[in-house]
C-alpha cells in the first residue's frame, strides 16, 4: 500500500518522456511511445540468417549471423537517439533500446546459443573522458533477453585511436588496424560470442575486432549485432 502511494506520488514529479519525440509516456512503454515505434525504421534482418548485413560482412570477416536493428536515415530523429547516449549520458535509452533489440533477437530463433555478448570496447582514456562506453548498455541490454552473459573485460583496445566520425572509409580501416587484444584467450575457447557496437558504416572497427579474437582463439564463432545502420552503406534493402 505505501508503495504504491509513494509510486504515484513519484510519478508526479518524474514524468518519463519518448526518448524520441519527447512526448509523455505511460509507465509500460519503456522508453518510447507507440507513435514512433509503429514509426521506428527497423530493418527486421535478424529474422533472415542470409540479410544485407550477413552479406556484407561475409567477404570481410569470419561470421556467423549478422543483423543490424533500424536504419538511419537524415528525415527522422534516430540521429539524435544515438547521439543523446552516446555524448549525453542518456545511458539508459541504450539499454531500452538493447532489450528492444535483444527481443527480436530472441525471437528470431537464430542467437539462441550465444555465450557472451561483448560490447566493442572503448579506450580506457576515451571511457574515462565519456564516463561509459554505450556499446556496454546496449549489450546489457540485449544479453537480459538473449539469456546471455555480458563480458566487457575479455576484449579491449589497447590502442587510443583518434575517432572515425570525420574520417573517409579508406582512412577508417588504417585507423583501426591492430588496436584490439584480449586478456584471456580461453575465455571465447569454443564459445559463440555476439559482438555488439551503436552503428555500423564501413565495419572496420568491428572487423578489427573479430581479427583480434579469431588470431588468438579461432575456434571461437563470432556474430555481430548493431543498433543501427547508416544509410549511405553500400547494402541493398
Amino acid at each position: 500500500m505505501l508503495y504504491n502511494i509513494l509510486n504515484s506520488a513519484l510519478s508526479l514529479i518524474i514524468v518519463d518522456r519518448c526518448m524520441v519525440c519527447n512526448e509523455v509516456l505511460k509507465a509500460e512503454m519503456h522508453g518510447i511511445c507507440l507513435k514512433c515505434r509503429l514509426k521506428m525504421p527497423k530493418t527486421n534482418f535478424c529474422f533472415k540468417e542470409h540479410n544485407p548485413v550477413k552479406e556484407f560482412f561475409d567477404p570481410l570477416a569470419r561470421v556467423n549471423q549478422c543483423s543490424a536493428f533500424f536504419l538511419l536515415k537524415t528525415d527522422n530523429d534516430w540521429h539524435h537517439v544515438i547521439h543523446e547516449f552516446k555524448y549525453r549520458g542518456k545511458r539508459l535509452y541504450a539499454q531500452r533500446l538493447g532489450a528492444m533489440y535483444g527481443a527480436d533477437l530472441k525471437s528470431s530463433g537464430l542467437y539462441d546459443d550465444i555465450d557472451y555478448v561483448v560490447p566493442i570496447p572503448l579506450h580506457w582514456r576515451k571511457r574515462l573522458k565519456r564516463g561509459y562506453n554505450q556499446s556496454t548498455y546496449l549489450a546489457e541490454g540485449i544479453a537480459k533477453e538473449l539469456g546471455a552473459k555480458v563480458d566487457h573485460r575479455t576484449v579491449y583496445r589497447k590502442k587510443n585511436n583518434p575517432s572515425q566520425t570525420l574520417q573517409e572509409a579508406t582512412d577508417r580501416w588504417e585507423n583501426v588496424d591492430n588496436i584490439f587484444a584480449l586478456r584471456n584467450a580461453k575465455q571465447f575457447a569454443n564459445k559463440h560470442i555476439l559482438l555488439v557496437d551503436d552503428v555500423l558504416t564501413t565495419g572496420a572497427t568491428i572487423c578489427s575486432c573479430i581479427s583480434s579474437i579469431h588470431r588468438v582463439t579461432p575456434n571461437c564463432r563470432i556474430s555481430v549485432a548493431t543498433l543501427a545502420i547508416a544509410r549511405d552503406i553500400s547494402l541493398k534493402y
